[in-house]
């Protein structure tokens, strides 16, 4: 077996309520903190900097990220934390909200724009400032991982900034700020969550403190997803959603992902399709074409949805598990062809080429060359 590296520097607080704590775990970190989030959850950030300024701290109210954390986002978000002097910040909302906060605190005493570093300058030595991290989306385990994805709407470029000095100091899980989730964006986050959870757990990069976490990660969000789109009330599977896309993150992050999100973040930022819808579109074509090369691992990931494989070969269980997941992705919402979402076959070329550098494509199992990328790419129009 590979040698593989497990980092997670994070303190988890969870649990039903554990939002009401906020300031008290803040509160050692920094007594003038920065809360960012998106002006749909305003209500929520003020509880949050009510909540600080019970405890002491200080706090000052970003609420301008959007759809998709932009560069322009994190450089206002950045000038704001240095103009009140902030000593943590903390993102409230889903992976836009939280990716910003994270590049915001991470970039704080960085000397160069946001879009240097965007664009590959290395970061200076000296760390940023405290994350922390509260999720109100079942998605992109954002409050676990090490780097912020980021679009540049010039450039149409979506890509990640990332250090070791990134990862959250304190990530606080209250499900019950799941409950009033759409049921629309409770089904594209739980995509992308499911997404992740297979993704790590067949990657090249999967090793044995990994490979636990995903597992139990497909077998949380298998069992609950629908259950949560249908019956957003249902506090029980809303935490199944939010640990086991808190697990899902906590696996990609070390073992990586693969082929879904290597073309998912070029396609989002070119026609502005939410990440998750296209995750889940993507997954079950990327996990049939991949069942050659991981097929043991994808007749277990059947196992782990509960599907009755017994007396199947290795292939049919995984290919069932593909035809499941398929089956379960549109019955709650999510397309399943990329052509009535705007994409067109004469844009495969610049698709490709921005697909192709991706990392997550080279963990992969399957190796992705440009036919490889364009082949999913057809299947998938």
């Amino acid at each position: 077996m590979a040698v593989t590296r497990f980092f997670l520097p994070t303190e988890i607080v969870a649990g039903a309520g554990s939002f009401a704590q906020l300031g008290k775990l803040v509160q050692p970190l920094g007594r003038r903190a920065l809360v960012v989030g998106s002006p749909g959850r305003r209500g929520l950030l003020e509880m949050a900097t009510a909540n600080l300024a019970a405890a002491g701290v200080e706090a000052g109210l970003y609420a301008g990220v959007g759809h998709e954390p932009t560069l322009d986002v994190v450089e206002t978000a950045r000038a704001q934390a240095r103009e009140m002097g902030a000593e943590v910040v903390i993102g409230i909302g889903g992976g836009s909200a939280m990716d910003a906060a994270k590049a915001a605190a991470g970039l704080y005493h960085q000397p160069g724009t946001v879009a240097e570093y965007h664009t590959g300058r290395k970061l200076d030595p000296r760390p940023g400032l405290p994350l922390v991290c509260v999720p109100t989306t079942a998605g992109t385990g954002a409050e676990v991982t090490k780097n912020a994805v980021l679009i540049d709407p010039a450039r149409r470029i979506k890509e990640s900034i990332r250090d070791d000095s990134w990862f959250a100091r304190l990530a606080v899980l209250d499900p019950e700020l799941t409950l009033s989730l759409p049921a629309a964006m409770t089904a594209s986050t739980g995509a992308d969550a499911l997404c992740q959870a297979i993704e790590s757990y067949v990657s090249i990069g999967a090793g044995p403190v990994s490979d636990p976490l995903a597992a139990e990660a497909v077998r949380l969000i298998g069992r609950s997803l629908e259950r949560a789109v249908t019956r957003g009330d249902d506090l029980a599977a809303r935490s199944d959603m939010l640990y086991g896309s808190l697990l899902a993150g906590m696996a990609m992050t070390n073992a990586r992902l693969g082929a879904v999100h290597g073309l998912a973040h070029p396609l989002g930022a070119r026609y502005h399709i939410a990440h998750g819808v296209l995750c889940g579109l993507l997954l079950p074509t990327v996990m049939d074409y991949n069942i050659d090369y991981a097929t043991d691992r994808y007749a277990r990931v059947a196992e782990l949805l509960g599907l009755d494989v017994r007396g199947l070969g290795a292939k049919e269980a995984g290919q069932r598990g593909a035809a499941w997941v398929r089956e379960l992705l549109a019955r709650i919402g999510i397309p399943m062809q990329l052509g009535p979402l705007g994409v067109k076959e004469a844009d495969f070329d610049g698709i490709i080429a921005e697909s192709l550098q991706q990392s997550s494509l080279k963990h992969n199992p399957r190796p992705m060359q440009a036919e490889d990328v364009r082949a999913v790419l057809v299947q998938a129009l």
